[in-house]
């Protein structure tokens, strides 16, 4: 039979054999004989118990095959869905790597999972597209929600024990949940095929890409399709998205992979894509291969959220829980209802990004490339009640700045003339790398000079409100324009002032309105 007939037949054998009292799921996949996985095709029914032929009634007793293929009465698995943490910042960002929202759990620790993949937002523009994908169980953790930010923590090993670093200035934020997703059953139909109840444990986060057009570079994180250590023949890149359909099970296994924080990279084969929960059709991995600790197992704790990738690096699943009675096996979300939910499109070599989405830290030659704390030091200013407040004047009056600074001519000019751009390629360069200085002159130009300059030129040609916020603020501006060097060091005394009410440095929020050619 044809993947349209096998897909049709196990849709029937679900309906029927889940009539039958007892029965929580029907899946298709390799027959187990005494504990062992063989290679003979089987309906898998999965019972809340065994019992007995002869403590049933004739009706209530599970046949030994329907319409030709064997059935195999298996116990419904205990399962525990699977979380923890990397050991190290990332910086271009991976799948299989460390995140966390740095939230608590009854016990007071921390809980983490693994980044997946990326995918880029259907009918979104970029870069204001690019998500990460994990499970829904780890991006909600602890009662996050959509704006919480997603964060790529660091840990460190003392006595054999591996704790998460807390310093605020380690956390390395990357984004923000932008769809909390669900964990749950998801309709879905493959074409041809008649809808099916699949479970969906998955969520995004959005990227914190900034594309600045007075450099051409991403000031936020950078990112590429590449999955930590996956090296399936030399290669790490997801190169497509399939499916794991009946049709490709029976005769040689089918090998898939994972890169996850707590096992790293782990091998095993697809021995069920049916309903062995009850909750919706899912995938059942065997691992094959001991881990890098010497274990038979396929995920533990840690792993959450992990890509399924199959021997040809496409991306099949989502890996969100492992069974709590054997090591060996997992369990894995079908990949294609996990995109029809969130309406994605996984970032591949044959799907990659384009125009603002695909610029990265990484892609662009000479520019810095190492751990990017722009988001970091952005996330310290914008946890203080003042932060807030100056930020949204900058929303306030981006554009408009902008606007002027690149059409109307005096302000070009002031702009130039003041060494605006050189002032704020050093800033930029600081925020993203505390080790670069900002200096206190440029061509004979100093600090102060450039910031009376466009404040006078801004107030000439600027609206009634921007003159209004400029007036408000200038004086404790140029209180202080001249006292750091470092903006790191900056928000860090900022944080640490009385009610966090100081002000922030004004060249920090032309860094952030300016976005000049």
């Amino acid at each position: 039979m044809d993947q349209k007939e096998l897909a049709a037949l196990h849709a029937e054998a679900e309906a029927e054999l889940k009539k039958i009292p007892g029965v929580v799921g029907v899946g298709y996949g390799l027959k187990e004989i005494g504990g062992k996985t063989t290679d003979q095709i089987s309906f898998r029914v999965y019972v809340k118990e065994k019992r007995k032929p002869e403590d049933l009634n004739p009706a209530d007793i599970i046949p030994k095959e329907y319409k030709g293929i064997p059935t195999d009465v298996l116990v419904a698995p205990d399962i525990t869905p699977v979380h923890c943490q990397d050991m190290d910042h990332h910086s271009p960002l991976t799948g299989g790597i460390s995140i966390s929202g740095f939230r608590t759990d009854s016990n007071n620790l921390y809980d983490n999972g693994t980044l997946g993949f990326f995918a880029t937002l259907d009918g979104v523009s970029g870069p204001e597209n690019v998500v990460l994908v994990s499970n829904n169980h780890v991006l909600t953790f602890g009662g996050a929600s959509v704006g919480d930010t997603v964060y790529q923590p660091k840990f460190v090993e003392a006595s054999g024990q591996i704790s998460i670093v807390l310093d605020q200035e380690q956390r390395h934020p990357i984004g923000k949940i932008n769809n909390a997703g669900t964990d749950g059953i998801h309709s879905y139909s493959y074409p041809s095929e008649a809808a099916a109840d699949f479970f969906v444990d998955a969520a995004t986060a959005k990227l914190d890409i900034c594309i600045s057009s007075w450099c051409n570079t991403n000031c936020g994180v950078s990112y590429k399709n590449e999955i930590r250590g996956l090296n399936i023949v030399g290669n790490s890149k997801l190169e497509d998205v399939t499916r794991v359909g009946q049709s490709d099970l029976g005769g040689n296994d089918y090998v898939v992979y994972k890169v996850g924080r707590r096992t790293s990279k782990t091998k095993g084969k697809v021995i069920d894509i049916g309903d062995p929960l009850g909750i919706g059709r899912l995938i059942t991995i065997e691992a094959t291969e001991a881990d890098c600790e010497g274990i038979l197992r396929f995920v533990e704790k840690g792993d959450s959220g992990s890509a399924l990738v199959n021997a040809q690096n496409k991306l099949v699943g989502l890996v969100f829980a492992k069974s709590n009675s054997n090591p060996a096996i997992a369990y894995a979300c079908h990949i294609h209802p996990v995109i029809d939910f969130l309406s994605i499109t996984p970032i591949t070599t044959a799907n990659p990004p384009v125009g603002p989405a695909g610029q990265t830290l990484n892609d662009v030659e000479g520019v810095f490339t190492g751990i990017n704390h722009t988001t970091e030091v952005r996330e310290r200013f914008l946890s203080t009640r003042k932060g807030a407040e100056i930020y949204q004047q900058i929303l306030d009056h981006r554009q408009e700045v902008i606007a002027l600074v690149n059409h109307r001519r005096p302000v070009t000019v002031a702009w130039h003339r003041s060494q605006g751009p050189t002032f704020l390629a050093h800033f930029v360069n600081n925020a993203r790398d505390p080790l670069h200085l900002i200096p206190f002159e440029v061509e004979g130009i100093t600090r102060d000079q450039m910031i009376r300059r466009m404040a006078e030129i801004l107030i000439q040609h600027g609206s009634e409100a921007l003159q209004q916020v400029i007036w408000s603020y200038f004086d404790e501006v140029m209180g202080f324009i001249n006292s750091f060097d470092n903006l790191h060091e900056f928000v860090k005394q900022f944080e640490a002032m009385p009610g966090s009410d100081g002000l922030s440095d004004h060249s920090t929020l032309i860094e952030e309105t300016v976005d000049v050619k």
